[in-house]
Order: structure tokens, then C-alpha cells, then sequence
């Protein structure tokens, strides 16, 4: 435990050690200083787990020296702070938690105890605000990346239709429908409460839908269907960043390839995706019941763009898949879960 002592009283920091000592024993690492500029000077060059700081200091009092913390670039002391006074005062303690300091203590009612417990508190407290504030920026960084994502969404849907050839077209629309897949993953993850995770079932519930509407499917021709069984505990499956960006990729090239080659001349007929989560990994499963691909599409030296980016992913996170042609085309997927 290292612990920034700021008491210009030679009996208070004497006190403090010794009761430090008591409850830390030999974890304690101790810094004293006497005056709020050599405490500025040790809090920012140690970053300690804590401080003890004094309310009347000789060259400014402890409120001024969190507001100097703050000046000096840190929004909030990096570290937890209690403040010690022989003031008992609702008014300072007030004053006190506003200014940065999450703990406050008389100096006639210290004991090894309360100490240890004011300790305690305010590292907890410390903690959560640290968690809190990761929350907030990892929110609007996620919030910023799917602007931008949004941007080139736009830009691409510009181009192609700007474009008089239909096969520049129909790459740009693909590569559209790439970036709104990822795009749409940092939505979700703005409106999750936990930040870093997304419900596979959601996700595919929108990509289904977005491509469902880009493809200009007519829902009494072509239905489509999510089916995402819970976990073994009965939790949702869901997935971290690190797995719901490639997973949505996967999704998205695989439906869309349904929806151009299944169903030609109108023909009618069904999409489903199928997860499930056993022994730790997911199963996941594309399946329609349209006209089947090519018998030799999976061996194939020379694979369609969407085919290799699924193989390519897929093999990035330890990964397998088959592709079966029975009643249509089923492409069955395989990773581990985390």
C-alpha cells in the first residue's frame, strides 16, 4: 500500500505512520511531506494509492491543493483522498466531496480503525468513479467510431449511385452493407449497459433485417427467421467485441449471398440463421432453402470475395465451417465461445 502523507503537524504524521504500520505492516510504503507543494510535487511523481491530506496546511489548505490537482490536468485526483480536519462540519464535508476528496475524517476521533476504514472507503469509491469514467469514455468512443462509420456508409451509397456501371455498383453496395455491419455492432454496444459485449440474437435480428431491406426483398417471398437458443445457465448468448465484429461479417456475407443466388426468378422460399453455445463453443448456422450453390464451391481454389473473407475470419479466431447442400445450402459454423 503506498500512502502520500500531506501534514505539516510533526505529531500527526508521527501518528499516522504508527498507525499505518499497525494495520499495513511491511506492505506499507509511506511518503511524508509537510506543506500542499512538496504533497503536489510526491502525489504526482509516486501516484500512490492513497493520501492522507490535511485540511490547514501552511500554504494552502486542502481544498485548494485538490483544486490545484485538478488544474494541473487530472479532472479528478487519480487517487483516493481522505481529508483530515479538527473541524466537524456538514458544510466542509460538503465542501469537501465536491472538490475530489472521497473521504473525511476528525483528527480527534482518529484510531488505527477508523483510519483503515476511511482508507478502505475511499479506494473504493475512488474505483467506481475510475469505472465509471472508462464507461462514459468508452461509450462516446464507441458512439464517435459509428459516426464515422455512418459517414462512409453514406459516402459509398453516393458513389454508387453516381456510378453508371453496374458492377462498380454492385461492389460498392457490398462494401456498403460490410461498413453498416460493423457500424451497427458499435451501436449496440453504445446502448449495451456493459459496454463490451452484444446479443448475438440482436445482432442478427438487425443485420437480417438491414439486408432484408437493402436487397429489396419482398417479406411475402422471402422470409427470414433468427433462432439463438440461451446458453446452458439460461444467460443470452452473447459475444465480446473481439468476436461480434467478425461474427457480424460472417452474417453479413453469408445472408447476402443468399439473397443473391438462392432465390432467382422470384422463387419463394426462407432464410434462417441458428446459434447455440455447447461445451464452449458457438454454433452457428446459414440456411436457406433456395436453389443450393455449386457442389464444388467449398474446394475451389478461386472463391468468390464474400467466401474468402468468411474462411479468412472464421480462421482468425480458431474457427471451422462445412457447407452442406441438402434442400438448399446450409453454411455451419464453429468457435470458441470466448
Amino acid at each position: 500500500m503506498k500512502i502520500v502523507t500531506i501534514e505539516d503537524s510533526d505529531f500527526y504524521r508521527k501518528l499516522y505512520r504508527s498507525l499505518l504500520e499497525k494495520v499495513y505492516g511491511p506492505e506499507l510504503e509511506i511518503f511524508e511531506e509537510s506543506d500542499a507543494a512538496g504533497g503536489l510535487r510526491t502525489c504526482r511523481a509516486v501516484q500512490p494509492d492513497c493520501v492522507l491530506l490535511d485540511y490547514n496546511l501552511p500554504d494552502m489548505s486542502g481544498l485548494q491543493f485538490l483544486a490545484q490537482m485538478k488544474s494541473g490536468g487530472c479532472p479528478e485526483p487519480s487517487f483516493p483522498v481522505v481529508l483530515l480536519t479538527g473541524t466537524n462540519c456538514d458544510e466542509l464535508h460538503t465542501e469537501a466531496a465536491g472538490s475530489g476528496a472521497q473521504e473525511y475524517l476528525l483528527k480527534d476521533r482518529l484510531n488505527g480503525q477508523r483510519l483503515a476504514l476511511a482508507i478502505q472507503k475511499a479506494t473504493q469509491k475512488a474505483g467506481r468513479i475510475r469505472e465509471l469514467e472508462k464507461e462514459i469514455l468508452l461509450k462516446e468512443l464507441h458512439h464517435r467510431v459509428k459516426n464515422n462509420l455512418q459517414v462512409i456508409v453514406s459516402l459509398l451509397r453516393m458513389q454508387a449511385n453516381a456510378s453508371a456501371d453496374e458492377s462498380v455498383t454492385a461492389v460498392l453496395r457490398e462494401c456498403q452493407h460490410r461498413v453498416e455491419a460493423i457500424a451497427m455492432i458499435h451501436d449496440q454496444l453504445c446502448q449495451s449497459a456493459e459496454l463490451r459485449h452484444v446479443y448475438l440474437a440482436q445482432q442478427a435480428n438487425l443485420l437480417m433485417a438491414n439486408l432484408f431491406s437493402a436487397f429489396g426483398v419482398d417479406p411475402a417471398c422471402i422470409t427470414g427467421k433468427v433462432t439463438v437458443c440461451p446458453r446452458p445457465d439460461g444467460t443470452p448468448l452473447v459475444l465480446g467485441v473481439e468476436r461480434a465484429i467478425p461474427v457480424g461479417l460472417i452474417l453479413n456475407e453469408l445472408i447476402s449471398n443468399s439473397l443473391k443466388h438462392a432465390f432467382p426468378n422470384d422463387r419463394s422460399g426462407s432464410i434462417r440463421v441458428e446459434a447455440q453455445s455447447r461445451d464452449g463453443r458457438v454454433e452457428l448456422a446459414v440456411i436457406d432453402n433456395g436453389v443450393g450453390v455449386p457442389e464444388d464451391l467449398a474446394t475451389r481454389k478461386s472463391k468468390s470475395l464474400g467466401l474468402q473473407i468468411v474462411e479468412i475470419l472464421v480462421r482468425q479466431f480458431g474457427g471451422s465451417w462445412e457447407l452442406s447442400r441438402q434442400a438448399g445450402t446450409a453454411f455451419r459454423l464453429s468457435f470458441p465461445e470466448r
